[in-house]
């Protein structure tokens, strides 16, 4: 877990001589001090979590994860249980995807006994790059004119995993979707592999009329590829624990100086 953690500690025993005495009602200033940084500095640490290289979905959780709580007159911290904050702050190792041939219920069987799995890969139309890079507008525009496919229904098949129901014994199911199937993009246009035989998929919602752009491509124990290289930490909770730590002591300065004036 990625956290920030602000403990503040002072000992007023040679001045005051009264130490057991020292709490936010002696100090409420130094009280409101600490709440306002810890305040400050969860409202940072979400916005570079929203400034960094994450995905939209990643950097919604992330950053609805950061809670801040007082934990003593004078002590807060600001932490975040988001399952996959250690990974953006300290970084990733490689990742072997065709893993999921072992695990995922979806996975099918060829003739030869090969387990494969079909996956689709969606693309961003021009100005919409929050996933990923959007495809050039020389293939949108080609894209958009596409007759669209559709799913039809859904229907339900064995899977390819082999693996039977503890209970009943009987071998596992996945469902599996139906489509009408529209024209699909041809190959050789500008942009490169990634968009040979798109399809576009209508989204419409209401009265507003989209599209999803998905390509289908087909992973198997063969296939090369298909590895996400490591990435490195973003180191996003210590930069803002390192910005925000002059400004805190600053706060807390002058909260104690306050109030000792009065």
């Amino acid at each position: 877990m990625a956290d920030l953690k602000f403990s503040i500690s002072f000992s007023l025993a040679t001045q005051l001589d009264m130490l057991k005495a020292v709490n936010k009602q002696v100090f409420p200033l130094l009280h409101q001090a600490v709440n306002a940084v810890g305040q400050a500095t969860a409202a940072s640490w979400m916005q570079s979590v929203y400034k960094a290289k994450l995905w939209s979905g990643e950097a919604d959780a992330y950053a609805q994860s950061i809670k801040w709580t007082m934990t003593g007159d004078f002590t807060g911290e600001v932490v975040s249980n988001y399952k996959y904050a250690a990974e953006i702050e300290n970084g990733r190792p490689a990742r072997d995807l065709k893993q999921m041939l072992n695990t995922s219920l979806k996975v099918r069987v060829n003739a030869k006994g090969s387990r494969y799995l079909y996956i689709p890969m969606r693309h961003n139309t021009p100005g919409n790059n929050a996933l990923g890079a959007a495809m050039p507008q020389s293939v949108y525009d080609i894209a958009q004119t596409l007759a669209a496919s559709m799913v039809t229904g859904q229907t339900s098949r064995v899977s390819g995993l082999n693996a039977m129901d503890i209970d009943t014994h009987e071998f596992l199911t996945t469902p599996q979707n139906t489509y009408s199937w529209g024209d699909k993009l041809v190959t050789g246009l500008a942009g490169g592999n990634n968009y040979n035989n798109m399809y576009r998929f209508g989204a419409d919602s209401g009265d507003s009329k989209s599209s999803v752009y998905l390509t289908f491509r087909t992973m198997s124990e063969k296939s090369k590829g298909w590895i996400i290289p490591p990435q490195p930490g973003q180191h996003i909770a210590e930069g803002v624990s390192t910005a925000m730590a002059p400004k805190a002591q600053m706060a807390f300065a002058e909260a104690i100086k306050r109030t000792l004036k009065n």
